[in-house]
């Protein structure tokens, strides 16, 4: 009886540290970068957490905007620190209210991320005010732009993963055009 007792504390231990530890990581921010209140709105509520299918078709339209790379410490690719893009995301409402759409990224003051100039959207979703869009490239790059939609106006930021890690991040700005 004694072994079933010591099982359930540490179970419970166990589950109290797993917890402390993901409410340590979502809170934590990115100190030290010039980018810290963008990289903060990169912490998307992930997309498919939509409040209904009208939020998400209020999203339909063309998003025209700029990126802007973080210069943080821990940069995948240092060169790319202050990296510029002009960003075009395209969003329809497809079936089911489901968003799809497109990504164009047109160069700023540098190419693309890996010559990435082309993207479909794979997921999109509206949890109040806030806009979360995931885009999958060509090369399998996966890139999350979140931000708050204020008069359809975008300040936000993204993040973009290849192979499981962290390779860029930093500022979104976007207006809707359409």
């Amino acid at each position: 009886m004694r072994s079933g007792n010591l099982n359930h504390i540490l179970m419970a231990v166990a589950l109290g540290v797993l917890a402390a530890t993901r409410l340590g990581c979502a809170s934590s921010s990115s100190e030290g970068s010039s980018h810290a209140s963008a990289n903060d709105s990169a912490q998307a509520v992930p997309p498919s957490t939509s409040s209904s299918p009208d939020a998400e078709t209020g999203m339909a339209g063309v998003w025209e905007g700029t990126t802007l790379a973080s210069c943080a410490a821990f940069t995948y690719i240092t060169s790319r620190c202050d990296a510029e893009q002009k960003v075009t995301i395209t969003l329809l409402a497809g079936p089911h209210g489901k968003m799809t759409g497109r990504y164009m990224c047109a160069y700023g003051n540098m190419d693309c991320y890996d010559a990435n100039y082309t993207g479909k959207v794979i997921d999109a979703g509206m949890e109040g005010a806030r806009m979360s869009i995931r885009v999958m490239m060509p090369d399998a790059t996966s890139c999350i732009y979140t931000g708050i939609n204020t008069n359809e106006t975008i300040n936000g930021g993204y993040t973009c993963y290849q192979g499981g890690g962290l390779i860029e991040e930093g500022s979104w700005r976007a207006r809707r055009s359409y």
